[in-house]
Formats: structure tokens, C-alpha cells, sequence
């Protein structure tokens, strides 16, 4: 059938009702096998024209070292170097040694096995939650796991005992903040929230805080270190992170997030890990 602006109104129509929405200039659907979908018709934009755009997520996943062997960690660079190895824990200085043998595979590996708390971030379409993937199937198979989402994309075949949240949307979906206040009454050993969107945040690192390390996030950014400031805007839309001060935000994020890996044209670009940050935020 041809793209016509009948058959295409038509389309965005029988989006609509099947998202439960009333038919409106901009509108975010999903449609019935996952996909993401946004519509933008007039007045959003010139009159007798509709824009449509479906974003379709693969549902392979990759394992670490198939990604290393396409070349993925080939172009990593690091975004602070550690000058002081003193009074590193054991695993700190395996991971700080696996990183500066550029070992990325195995330091990615046994960061997740020993439960850091890791942000992947990126620009849209950047690989972030095919790379996020990757890094939960390192998870161990017997822990139990919680994904909050707003569309399903963390695909977790190996893992027998999950929970998938979804907020947002229609049909009644409740929140992201409901959705990690609900968590905490599931018995997790590790909640992924897919993307770290707003004031959702602070209530989702707090969580982190309170026994349930090893959390595995995405986050849109420009860089690694641009992760952190972007983080604190998040954290300052919630009713407790707008209260607090910036140094205070700051201090709690350098206590909270281990590392940060920066991805750009699905390749590693980026990596910020530094085991003695917490210590300087004290």
C-alpha cells in the first residue's frame, strides 16, 4: 500500500486507540510487538504533512568478548588517569590494572561481578542499551533481578529470575519513581533502571545506597565526565534533589557511581573510573 497522507492519518489513528490515547499533534505510541513509535501531525507541523518514526531494537545479544572481537573496545580512551594507587582494595587494583592493560573485556567483566555501580551514556542511537545488555548477561544467573522500563528492550535470555517494571505511557502505567519505591519490597539482588531520565534519579542512586549495588543504567551524554553534570540536573528535578545544593548532589554522585562508560557509533569511546573518587568526596 502506498505511504499516502490518507494511509499514513489512518495509521497514526489506529495507534492511537491502541494506545489508549486521544489523537493529538504529538504523540508517543507503542506499537503491538515493542516498537517505539512518535508522531508529530498538524498543527505540530505544516498543514497536509505527518511525520512517523518507529524505532525497532534488535533483540540480539551480544556477549563481551564478541564485542571486543568486532572491535568495539578498540578506540577507548580514559577520561582520568589514577596517579595514586595507594590504598586500593584488591579489586580495585585488579580492575585499575585491567583497564591500563587495555584488558577492557575482563575489566567490564569482573567490574560487574564485583557489584559496581556502572552509567552507560551516549547520544540517541549511540548502542547504549545493546552494550547494556551485554553487561548484564554478565550478571550471575542465580541472583534475582528487576528492570524498570517504559518500553521492553532488556532482553535477558539466560536469566530465569526477573521481574520486568514498566511505567509511563497509557493504560493506567504508573511511574518510574513507583516502580524503584516498588522494588525495594521484591527481595532484588539488582535493579536496572534502562535509562535515566528525570527525577526518578535520585530515588533510583538512593536505592543503590541502601543495599543494592551493581546497578547497570544508561543515561544520554555528551561525554563521560559530562555524565556527572548531567546526572545532578536529573537529580535536581526530584522533590529532595531540588532542595539539595550542587557540592551536595556532586559529593553523592562521586560516592555513588563507579564508572562511566561513554559510547558513540556503538563503539567504547570513554571511561571514567577512578576507585579513590568516593574517598574525595569525603
Amino acid at each position: 500500500m502506498p505511504l499516502t497522507l490518507s494511509s499514513l492519518e489512518g495509521l497514526s489513528l489506529s495507534l492511537s486507540v491502541y494506545n489508549g490515547l486521544a489523537p493529538a499533534p504529538i504523540m508517543s505510541v507503542i506499537l503491538p510487538d515493542g516498537e517505539r513509535g512518535q508522531i508529530v501531525q498538524a498543527p505540530g507541523c505544516l498543514d497536509n504533512t505527518i511525520a512517523i518514526n518507529i524505532r525497532k531494537h534488535t533483540q540480539l545479544v551480544k556477549t563481551l568478548d564478541e564485542l571486543e572481537a568486532e572491535g568495539a573496545f578498540n578506540e577507548v580512551c580514559d577520561s582520568l588517569d589514577l596517579l595514586d594507587e595507594s590504598g586500593l582494595t584488591p579489586t580495585d587494583h585488579l580492575l585499575f590494572q585491567l583497564k591500563n592493560e587495555g584488558q577492557i573485556a575482563r575489566f567490564l567483566h569482573e567490574a560487574v561481578q564485583a557489584r559496581r555501580n556502572i552509567i552507560v551514556a551516549g547520544k540517541t542511537g549511540s548502542g547504549k542499551t545493546t552494550f547494556a545488555r551485554s553487561l548484564i548477561e554478565r550478571v550471575p544467573l542465580e541472583e534475582r533481578i528487576i528492570t524498570i522500563e517504559d518500553v521492553h528492550e532488556l532482553i535477558l535470555p539466560n536469566h530465569r529470575n526477573l521481574v520486568h517494571m514498566l511505567y509511563g505511557g497509557s493504560h493506567g502505567r504508573v511511574t518510574a519513581t513507583d516502580c524503584v519505591a516498588a522494588c525495594m519490597r521484591l527481595s532484588p539482588d539488582r535493579i536496572f533502571l534502562a535509562e535515566l531520565r528525570g527525577g526518578e534519579a535520585w530515588e533510583y542512586l538512593v536505592a543503590l545506597n541502601t543495599g543494592h549495588p551493581g546497578s547497570i543504567s544508561t543515561t544520554h551524554a555528551n561525554s563521560s565526565l559530562d555524565t556527572y553534570d548531567r546526572l545532578a540536573s536529573l537529580i535536581k528535578q526530584s522533590p529532595t534533589g531540588g532542595q539539595l545544593d550542587l557540592a551536595t548532589i556532586q559529593a553523592f554522585l562521586r560516592n555513588t557511581v563507579d564508572i562511566v562508560l561513554f559510547f558513540d557509533r556503538f563503539k567504547l569511546r570513554e571511561i571514567f573510573y577512578q576507585p579513590r573518587r568516593r574517598d574525595l568526596a569525603t
